[in-house]
């Protein structure tokens, strides 16, 4: 019972923390959707590197959980991507682009967490 509710509450927290990088990108870029691609694929490339740090060091079973299930799944959410899709979609001709925009990011967060995972067991 304490395990759910630990990971709930890291699930929060990850959420919490992405909503803030988020924030942190639009000041920077007035697109809303390329602040949420930026903070996609750095979360991504974090998650690698944090998934890559567990499965070197020996964690219990339990903390792995809460972390990746937890912690890792509220800040690598892909929700806000479908957002950023949304928003790219009520644009002009945004069909096209919102599908680009989708495929894209799928592809780059996933590049991006494999470098984030490999690259830190290689320098380990």
């Amino acid at each position: 019972m304490w395990i759910g509710f630990l990971v709930v509450v890291t699930s929060a927290l990850g959420t919490v923390l992405r909503f803030c990088q988020n924030r942190f990108f639009t000041g920077f870029k007035k697109s809303r959707s390329a602040s949420i691609f930026a903070a996609s694929l750095i979360s991504c490339f974090i998650c690698g590197i944090f998934n890559a740090l567990l499965f070197l060091i020996e964690v219990s079973p339990i903390l792995k959980e809460i972390i990746c299930s937890g912690f890792l799944c509220g800040y690598s959410s892909f929700a806000v991507l479908a957002t950023a899709a949304a928003l790219i979609t009520k644009r002009k001709k945004g069909w096209g682009k919102s599908i680009l925009y989708s495929l894209s990011s799928f592809i780059l967060s996933l590049c991006f967490y494999f470098i984030g995972f490999f690259g830190t067991l290689l320098l380990h």
